[in-house]
C-alpha cells in the first residue's frame, strides 16, 4: 500500500514537473484526498512532509538534467518547477550537500549514480502556514505604524525632484518559488516610475547588486547608488492572490521610513496592481507626475507567468543559445494562451535579436530577423505607448538595418515616454558614435552610466567611447573603475587591453588579456601569453579563431581588429568584408576604433564605411 501510494505521488509530480504551482493542495485534489489526509498519509509512509517530498522528487529530476543535458541551472530550475533559480540552488545544496556545478563535476563520470530518493542527513525545519501568517501580520502592523507616524508628517515638497533606487522585491512565498514574479514586478515599478520627469530612477542593473543583501545598511546602498531615496518591498503569493508590501526609505541624514503601503489583489490583475503601486509612489514623491500612461492590460495569469519566466531567462542568460531557446519557448507558449499582451512580443523580439548574434547559419539568421520584425510590429499593433517597444525597435533597426536615423528617432520617443531610460541614452550614444560626434556620444554614455552606476556594462560603455575619441587616459581610468567594482568583468578586461595597446604599454595589455583567458578557461592561449611574445600570442589566437576553434572568438570584426594589431592590413580588410556581408552587429562601432585608422585611406574601406552611413574619425 505504502509503495503504491508513494509511486502515485511520484507519477503525479513528474506529470506536473514544470508547474511550480503544483503543490500539496493540487496533489490532494488529483488523488481525491483532503489536504489533511494527504499530509497525514505522506508523513506516515515517507516520514516527510508532503511539500518536502514533492520538492525531493523535483530535485531528483534536476539531478538527471544536470548529468544528462547541457541546460543551464536556471533552465533546469524552471523545468523542475522552481520559479526561483537562486532558491533552487539553495535547495539543491541542502539536499545533495553540493552545488549543481559541484554535483555535475563529481558525478560526470559516474554512470551508476543512484537516482532514487536521497535520504537527507540534516534538514531545516519547514515553516508552517501559521508562521507565514504571523510574518505577514507583523509586516502589515509595521506598514500601518509607519503610515500613521511618518508619512502623515511629511510634506510633498520635502521629497520633490528625488532620485530613487528600487531594490529587488523579496519573494516571501513558502518555497521561494516566485522570484521571477518578484523580479517582474520590480522591473515594472521601475518602468512606471521612469515616466516621471521629476524623478531620477536608477536602472535595475545597479540595484540588482543588492539582491538578497541583508548586511549593507541603507545609507551605504544609497551612497553607492547615488540616490536619496530607496524603495524596498516584498511579494507574498497565495493561491490566486498576491500581497505586495512596499516602503519608501530616506537614508540621510538618518534613516527614516517616510511612506509605506500594502496591496492585496488577485493575480489576474497583476499589471493593474503594479500600476497602482508605482503611480501612488510617484505621486507621494512628487506633486507633478507625467500624464504618459501605458495601456492597462488584463492578461491570463498563466500567460503572464510564462512571460516573466521567458523574459527572466533572456535578461540573465542572453549569451547562451539553449537558454535563449528556452526563453523563446516560454514566450511563445504565453502568446498561445493570450495573444493580446504587447510586452511579450517585445521580449520575444529581444530574444530573436540575442539569438541572431549566436547563429552562424545565414539562412537561419535571415529567418530569425524576419521573425523579430514581425514580433515587434505586432507589439506596436497592440500598444504604441510602450517605451520598451521603441527601444527594441531602435535596437533592431540599428543592429539589423544600420538605419541610424530611425534608431535615433526610436530612442528619442522612448525618452519622451520614460525620461530615465538607460537603454535609450545608450542608443543615442551609439548614434553619435556612428555619426562622428564623439562629445555627444560620451555625454549620452555618461548619462546612461549615471542612471545605472553599478552596472559594469555602462561603465565600460563610457570607457569605450573615450577610447574611440582617443582620450586614452580617461578610458583607462574608467575601465579601472569598472574593474575595481567587478575585477573579473570580461568586457572591461578586453577593452582596457585595446587602450593599453594604443598607449604602447604592452605589459599591462598582456596582464589584462591573460586574466581574461583565465576567466574564459582558455589555457592554451593563456600559456602563450605566459611564455611567448605578444605578437606570437596574437598570431596563435588568429590561427585558432579563423578556423573557429572552440573557446576562441570567431567574430570577424574582432578578428579584423587583431589583424590590425599584428599589422596585417590585407587580412584585416578581408575580415571586415566578411563582417559587412553578414551584417555583423559589432562592425559599425568597432570600425570607429583607432585601430583601423591606417585603413581610412583605403578605397574599399571607405566604400564600406559610406554604405554603412559611418562617419570616420580623423
Amino acid at each position: 500500500m505504502s509503495q503504491t501510494f508513494i509511486k502515485k505521488i511520484e507519477h503525479l509530480v513528474l506529470s506536473n514537473l514544470e508547474n511550480e504551482k503544483f503543490g500539496v493542495s493540487e496533489l490532494a485534489k488529483e488523488m481525491n484526498f483532503s489536504r489533511s489526509q494527504i499530509l497525514r498519509k505522506t508523513k506516515s509512509f515517507s516520514g516527510k512532509s508532503t511539500s518536502y517530498f514533492i520538492r525531493e522528487i523535483r530535485l531528483r529530476e534536476a539531478a538527471r538534467f544536470i548529468l544528462n543535458s547541457d541546460l543551464t541551472v536556471s533552465e533546469i530550475a524552471y523545468k523542475v518547477g522552481f520559479g526561483s533559480p537562486s532558491y533552487f540552488n539553495k535547495c539543491f545544496l541542502d539536499y545533495f550537500n553540493q552545488t549543481p556545478g559541484e554535483f555535475k563535476k563529481s558525478h560526470e563520470n559516474n554512470e551508476s549514480f543512484d537516482f532514487k530518493l536521497v535520504n537527507e542527513t540534516s534538514k531545516k525545519g519547514i515553516k508552517t502556514n501559521m508562521a507565514w501568517i504571523a510574518v505577514v501580520a507583523v509586516i502589515i502592523a509595521i506598514v500601518l505604524y509607519y503610515q500613521k507616524n511618518f508619512f502623515s508628517n511629511k510634506s510633498h515638497k520635502e521629497i520633490q525632484y528625488a532620485s530613487i533606487g528600487v531594490l529587488p522585491l523579496e519573494d516571501y512565498s513558502e518555497n521561494r518559488d516566485f522570484d521571477y514574479l518578484a523580479s517582474g514586478i520590480t522591473e515594472a515599478i521601475n518602468l512606471e516610475l521612469s515616466k516621471n520627469k521629476s524623478i531620477r530612477v536608477i536602472s535595475r542593473g545597479s540595484c540588482e547588486r543588492f539582491k538578497d543583501d541583508k548586511n549593507t545598511p541603507y545609507n551605504q546602498i544609497a551612497k553607492e547608488l547615488g540616490v536619496d531615496l530607496l524603495l524596498e518591498g516584498s511579494v507574498l503569493p497565495n493561491n490566486d492572490s498576491l500581497l505586495v508590501v512596499v516602503q519608501l526609505i530616506k537614508p540621510f541624514p538618518e534613516e527614516r521610513h517616510i511612506w509605506s503601503n500594502k496591496y492585496h489583489h488577485s493575480t489576474k490583475n497583476v499589471l493593474q496592481l503594479v500600476q497602482n503601486i508605482s503611480s501612488e509612489i510617484a505621486n507621494e514623491i512628487s506633486t507633478k507626475i507625467t500624464s504618459n500612461r501605458s495601456k492597462t492590460y488584463n492578461i491570463n495569469p498563466e500567460a503572464y507567468s510564462l512571460y516573466l519566466k521567458g523574459r527572466h531567462l533572456w535578461y540573465y542568460q542572453k549569451t547562451r543559445y539553449s537558454s535563449l531557446m528556452s526563453a523563446k519557448d516560454y514566450l511563445e507558449k504565453s502568446i498561445k494562451i493570450d495573444p493580446n499582451f504587447a510586452p511579450v512580443y517585445v521580449a520575444l523580439t529581444e530574444t530573436y535579436i540575442s539569438l541572431n548574434k549566436l547563429i552562424g547559419d545565414n539562412l537561419e539568421r535571415l529567418i530569425n530577423r524576419e521573425n523579430a520584425r514581425k514580433s515587434i510590429d505586432r507589439a506596436f499593433e497592440l500598444d504604441e505607448s510602450l517605451a520598451e517597444a521603441y527601444i527594441t525597435k531602435g535596437n533592431l533597426v540599428g543592429k539589423f538595418d544600420w538605419n541610424w536615423g530611425k534608431m535615433k528617432e526610436m530612442a528619442e520617443i522612448a525618452l519622451k515616454l520614460e525620461p530615465n531610460n538607460t537603454e535609450a541614452h545608450q542608443l543615442l550614444s551609439n548614434y553619435y558614435t556612428i555619426t562622428g560626434d564623439y562629445d555627444k556620444a560620451i555625454s549620452e554614455a555618461t548619462v546612461a552610466h549615471s542612471l545605472d552606476p553599478l552596472n559594469p556594462s555602462m561603465g565600460s560603455l563610457v570607457a569605450e567611447r573615450y577610447y574611440i575619441a582617443k582620450e586614452f587616459d580617461k578610458s583607462i581610468k574608467k575601465y579601472n573603475e569598472v574593474l575595481e567594482l567587478e575585477p573579473d568583468y570580461g568586457f572591461a578586461l578586453n577593452g582596457i587591453g585595446y587602450v593599453y595597446h594604443k598607449k604602447e604599454n604592452l605589459d599591462k595589455m598582456i596582464t589584462s588579456w591573460r586574466k581574461l583567458q583565465t576567466i574564459m578557461k582558455n589555457d592554451s592561449l593563456g600559456w602563450y601569453y605566459d611564455n611567448k611574445s605578444l605578437n606570437e600570442s596574437l598570431n596563435f589566437y588568429l590561427d585558432k579563431a579563423t578556423i573557429n576553434t572552440p573557446g576562441f572568438c570567431s567574430n570577424p570584426s574582432v578578428i579584423a581588429s587583431i589583424q590590425m594589431m599584428v599589422n596585417n592590413k590585407s587580412n584585416a580588410l578581408d575580415f571586415i568584408k566578411v563582417a559587412y556581408q553578414n551584417r555583423n552587429e559589432d562592425l559599425p562601432i568597432m570600425l570607429t576604433y583607432p585601430d583601423f585608422i591606417p585603413l581610412h585611406s583605403n578605397p574599399e574601406f571607405q566604400e564600406i564605411a559610406k554604405n554603412m552611413g559611418l562617419v570616420l574619425p580623423d
